[in-house]
């Protein structure tokens, strides 16, 4: 199906990283499990391999479908809320799937039991086997989510009824199948016969999916070349999908393949896909079938659980309908708040503010330079590199956490002014008729009053382990001093080779969203530096954005400033970065240089010492993160 580009564009805007993050959220909800990671795809399925999840919200393009959705909504009794707007029917589809498959963690047994079944001797036969267990294991998860769980059967109908009315009916797909590779056995006369057990095969893994998943659907006599299969085979598919014993469940799949076995083909059509491509129209194929799509090794035993009801009908087949208006109403309610959210996130645009070296008080060598000074829209997909990023080091951000924590707890001497009577006179409030001249000393706990600007040289010279490591130290940083509510911001900085131009780039603002930290990660190295223009601009920055009396500005580098452009060289680059330094410094605002040095030499070190008067030299990239919080730990 050919997706309308209003379609389109609201499957893009869906297929976020704030979607998927949901999703997964949810996932290790309901699977009770922190390490479910999930993963959205575009290729017509949905699977797991007990670990991780792959949803395709797109699914057969259901959510663009609005004749089979409107059926959907029909048979369930519910508003037309999800024909009428994509938004909502790629949540409910989404879910659904993400149901299905967080189920199968909980009651599923990983890895499948097929790859050690002596029956699996062929890819035939081991197709049949993930087949038949599919159809068992797909039923049961779903009767179990009815049974155990409140307000997930809205989702699993939603979902099941979808893909039927998708394909109106169910067997119509595999049946246009069945008729093309007739028509292929027709010109082929090799292996016809096999072809046959194979159009065979599929007509009954068709017709039991169908009996078993699809319920309400009334189904015309089996053909019978397939009748005597259905017929022994029907009781096993009805109690295998209720055996809540989950290896129990597996010998229910066995069973069934060996009363079918005349109609398995013998051998296996290496040349032709169309087998495979016939079985994946069953769903949840891949998450059944070992080693084809498994992401990751995995195992783990499945939960037992107690079978009251089935998706559709109660254990006797009498079917049960569910009044779900009142969960529609909610949930249309959470999806427009999940989009509102969303939708700001996707408007957000990058600021960027032009300025001329002329609007600041530095030599006039700069004054044909152009700064661009931009805050980058937060990249949501660097939110999982953040995550993992932070994960990797949390054990040391809690023990900065832990020292900074102890370090700002100590007693502060506050003066408490306007008392009757106290510790000594204010002699400035000696006219005051309420004689409220005295002042009274008090020790308190409060926050230092103090704002932090990491500046990060982004020049070419910091590639590799020098920009990884200003990564992971300013990630640290960031969330040690957030938590500790001292106010800071993360710039990195850079100039064009051969160009007029110094690019700031405000990776943290001070105040800024909470998702502005993901701009750390796409910190990198390239262009020059222009050191003594940039460190003005940092000046004004720090000054206009916060509120406090003590500014620090920790500048970290590899080298003297170097611009191509107009031969800003040592010395007179030096010189010129000297002079800003030391006039910054004396209007309020300290600088302590961090130099990123080789361990074997102090170059950078020796360098920067003939700019800034406090200068820290870090010989071992691993001990950058420490030496900076020690910066800050020192000026606190």
């Amino acid at each position: 199906m050919k997706l309308e580009k209003s379609a389109q564009k609201a499957l893009r805007q869906f297929q976020c990283e704030k979607s998927r993050n949901i999703e997964e959220s949810f996932a290790r909800t309901l699977s009770e499990s922190e390490k479910i990671r999930l993963f959205f795809i575009n290729e017509n399925s949905a699977f797991t391999d007990g670990k991780n999840i792959v949803v395709d919200p797109a699914m057969n393009a259901v959510f663009a479908d609005k004749k089979a959705l409107l059926q959907v909504e029909n048979y369930l009794k519910i508003s037309h809320e999800f024909s009428t707007d994509f938004w909502n029917a790629l949540k409910m589809l989404t879910r659904g799937q993400n149901i299905h498959e967080s189920l199968h963690i909980l009651y599923t047994d990983f890895p499948s039991k097929i790859a050690m079944d002596e029956r699996a001797t062929s890819k035939s036969r081991r197709l049949t086997l993930a087949s038949i267990y599919n159809i068992i294991e797909d039923a049961f998860v779903e009767a179990a989510g009815c049974s155990v769980f409140d307000n997930l059967e809205l989702f699993l109908q939603f979902n099941r009824l979808a893909t039927l009315f998708c394909n109106s009916p169910v067997e119509g797909t595999a049946n246009q199948k069945f008729r093309e590779i007739s028509e292929k056995s027709e010109r082929e006369e090799e292996h016809q016969a096999e072809r046959q057990l194979v159009l065979d095969l599929l007509e009954y893994l068709n017709y039991m999916a169908e009996f078993l998943l699809y319920p309400m659907v009334v189904q015309e006599p089996p053909h019978t070349n397939i009748a005597q299969y259905v017929q022994q085979t029907k009781q096993l598919f009805l109690d295998g999908s209720i055996c809540g014993e989950p290896s129990e469940r597996y010998t229910f799949t066995q069973r069934i393949f060996d009363i079918i076995e005349p109609i398995i083909p013998n051998i296996d059509f290496e040349d032709d896909e169309f087998f495979q491509k016939i079985l994946r129209k069953l769903p949840g194929y891949a998450t059944h079938l070992d080693g084809d799509k498994s992401l990751s090794a995995h195992k783990s035993k499945g939960r037992t659980a107690k079978i009251t009801r089935r998706l559709f009908s109660d254990l006797d087949g009498k079917p049960i309908y569910t009044d779900f208006g009142g969960q529609i109403y909610v949930l249309i309610a959470e999806y427009a708040a999940d989009r509102k959210n969303l939708l700001e996130i996707i408007t957000i645009k990058p600021a960027i503010v032009h300025w001329s070296a002329t609007e600041f008080d530095c030599a006039v060598l700069h004054n044909k330079i152009k700064i661009i000074e931009t805050k980058p829209k937060p990249n949501q997909n660097m939110r999982r590199a953040y995550q993992n990023l932070c994960s990797k080091y949390q054990a040391s951000i809690n023990s900065y956490n832990s020292r900074f924590a102890q370090l700002l707890r100590a007693k502060t001497d506050l003066r408490e002014e306007k008392k009757i009577f106290g510790n000594g006179i204010n002699s400035a409030r000696l006219s005051d008729t309420k004689k409220r001249y005295w002042y009274k000393k008090i020790s308190d706990e409060g926050l230092p009053d103090i704002a932090i600007m990491l500046l990060i040289d982004g020049s070419g010279s910091m590639a590799g382990g020098r920009r990884n490591s200003a990564i992971t130290s300013s990630m640290i940083l960031h969330e040690v001093l957030k938590t500790q509510g001292i106010p800071h911001t993360i710039v990195e900085h850079r100039a064009g080779f051969t160009e007029p131009l110094v690019k700031i780039n405000i990776m943290v603002s001070f105040g800024g969203r909470a998702d502005e930290k993901l701009n750390i990660m796409s910190i990198s190295a390239k262009g020059d530096n222009r050191d003594g223009l940039a460190l003005f601009w940092a000046e004004r920055y720090i000054k206009r954005h916060s509120s406090t009396e003590r500014r620090l500005i920790i500048s970290v580098a590899d080298g003297q400033p170097a611009h191509k452009y107009d031969n800003y060289y040592p010395p007179v680059s030096a010189k010129d970065t000297a002079n800003a330094a030391a006039k910054i410094i004396k209007r309020g605002t300290d600088i302590v240089a961090v130099a990123l040095d080789d361990s074997d030499n102090f170059y950078c070190y020796d360098a920067l010492k003939e700019i800034y008067p406090t200068v820290v030299a870090c010989t071992d990239l691993r001990e950058l993160t420490g030496q900076l919080l020690g910066i800050v730990s020192r000026v606190l």
